[in-house]
């Protein structure tokens, strides 16, 4: 019995072995801790690192022309210079890493997310993705020097990186190994925190932040971008003097991309509760935001009777509860909606009033509604309806009220093959991830992996175990099932679709916690993800013969 147990370890060994040369990066004549120090040690410390700097000395907070946001600016660029990419800032706050391909005829992988972030928010959404990328690129070059029988003139440095260094690869080393470009981007602005306006950085690139109008917004200070532009020349300290003509540059050109890849945490809980690491997305949910402005009559609130009030407060909170009964496919005379399927969620999440004091009735009262689905047409009807029920509420009160779209941004879908080639290169991976794992089987690094988070917020300490504990029981385990998952939250992706093909894959984070100190995920699925990016690009720029997409138009 010991015997055949021994023989089915050494036969699995074998074929595990055989399947990581076949399909995704090979440990044949690549020593095992170059893979572990690039696909594990050092996407985990550069986010540690990353998320050290902050405009706060308290709480994580990176927000557009910020002094912390030209820091991380200026160590993403070098990073990027370290994995072989030519790399630079451009004029609105982008950082670009360049590799050009020896077959310009194929078009460009675009990739990348964004590295600003939310006020007291976490240190993995946007960044994890981004240094993904490009871990995943210093991976594939070094794919890529072994192939070509290169890797000796790197030989010595990699094997004597310590643990708290980085593998330095010279461009000029990697020049023109790979078929494919590939052009990594930390999109300067998605959050939209400083001038209230989203997507900046990728709006930039794909050419249509002018459409948007977004050089008019204007921030807190008063400045707009395009004054600030104008002045202080943003990240890169050089006045802008036409910042529409700078802008117009920046478009990448029609088309030179092939396809655009983002990796995000899922900022939710389905993957975890699936005890599965990785998922790939199906699309993103259409957005549509809502102002609404109940206005009554101010007066004394100890004098005038209940039933003669014209009470702003009171028909908010029942126009609020309206709009989610809507939400939940509530019936009424108005109608109702089968709302099961659509993956719809509505929310409330900014409430003022006026005067706004303990013994006034309020003047009035304005409230936000954010609503998100699947389809568009769903989507209008669900807005229909929640602007009729409003409307009856504040009628049947006897006050004012007025409902504004403020934003609409429609469903983007994923592209199909997309959907299914980064499926393939999730379960190509796994023989590498598999590696990794044992890797930390004999090391600290995992099981020590929430002290590695650097935090010792209770929040953050309690989210940093149930990641432990949900990552420890399906970790070591093959996944053979990637699931298709709906994003509900805006991405890049939403705008780069615009000029090409999307394809976005969700990396599990604990409890789904996500615009908050507590958001975590654990270092093993950040090291799972960077396998996966990195056999995706294996897959489409140094084996794109064998995995080609007939649909891309070269460029000409």
């Amino acid at each position: 019995m010991v015997r055949h147990y021994a023989e089915q370890t050494v036969l699995l060994s074998l074929l595990s072995a055989l399947v990581l040369q076949c399909h995704g990066l090979s440990s044949t004549g690549m020593p095992g801790h170059v893979w572990k120090h690039v696909l594990d040690v050092e996407p985990n410390r550069h986010l540690q690192q990353l998320g050290e700097i902050s405009e706060s000395d308290t709480v994580l907070t990176r927000t557009y022309f910020s002094d912390a946001h030209m820091k991380a600016a200026h160590k993403i660029l070098r990073w990027m210079e370290q994995a072989g990419m030519t790399a630079y800032i451009d004029a609105i706050g982008n950082v670009h890493g360049v590799v050009e391909g020896s077959n310009p005829e194929l078009g460009e992988l675009l990739v990348g997310s964004h590295y600003d972030t939310v006020v007291d928010g976490g240190k993995f959404d946007g960044a994890m993705g981004l240094l993904l990328a490009i871990s995943a690129v210093k991976a594939v070059h070094l794919e890529a020097l072994k192939r070509a029988n290169k890797l000796s003139m790197l030989q010595w440095a990699i094997d004597n990186v310590s643990a708290d260094e980085d593998i330095d690869l010279p461009i000029r080393a990697v020049k023109g190994l790979l078929p494919g470009s590939i052009r990594v981007v930390g999109f300067c602005d998605e959050e939209g925190i400083r001038f209230k306006s989203t997507f900046l950085g990728s709006r930039a690139i794909a050419g249509t932040l002018l459409k948007h109008n977004q050089l008019s917004a204007r921030g807190a200070d008063g400045r707009t971008l395009e004054e600030v532009l104008a002045t202080s020349g943003g990240l890169t300290g050089v006045v802008v003097p036409n910042p529409t003509e700078a802008v117009q540059a920046l478009a990448l050109k029609p088309g030179s991309v092939r396809h655009y890849v983002e990796f995000h945490i899922e900022q939710g809980p389905q993957l975890e509760a699936a005890g599965l690491a990785l998922g790939v997305v199906s699309g993103i949910a259409g957005q549509t935001w809502l102002a609404v402005s109940v206005e009554g009559v101010q007066n004394h609130g100890g004098t005038v009777p209940m039933p003669l009030r014209k009470d702003p407060m009171a028909a908010a909170a029942e126009a609020i509860t309206a709009v989610e009964g809507t939400c939940l496919g509530s019936s009424d005379a108005l109608g109702e909606l089968a709302v099961a399927g659509e993956a719809l969620v509505c929310t409330v999440g900014s409430i003022k009033v006026h005067p706004n004091q303990v013994n006034i009735i309020p003047k009035w009262v304005n409230f936000t509604v954010d609503v998100r689905c699947r389809r568009e047409e769903f989507r209008q009807e669900v807005i229909a309806l929640a602007e009729a029920r409003i409307q009856a509420v504040c009628a049947r009160r006897g006050v004012n009220c007025s409902v504004t779209r403020t934003h609409n941004a429609p469903p983007v879908h994923s592209d199909g093959r997309l959907v299914s080639k980064l499926q393939e290169a999730v379960r190509n991976a796994q023989p590498m991830i598999q590696q990794l794992a044992a890797a930390d089987d004999s090391s600290s690094s995992s099981s020590n992996a929430c002290s590695a988070s650097g935090s010792s917020d209770s929040s953050s300490s309690s989210s940093c175990t149930a990641g432990n504990a949900a990552s420890t029981s399906s970790f070591r385990s093959t996944q053979t099932e990637v699931p298709v998952l709906l994003s509900g939250a805006g991405h890049d992706a939403m705008a780069i679709a615009d000029i090409t093909k999307i394809g976005m894959v969700f990396v599990r984070c604990a409890g789904g916690v996500s615009h908050n100190p507590a958001e975590y995920v654990d270092p093993r699925d950040v090291a799972a993800a960077t396998a996966a990016f990195a056999t995706f690009m294996e897959m489409d720029v140094l084996d794109w013969e064998q995995h080609s997409d007939d649909s891309f138009e070269p460029v000409s």
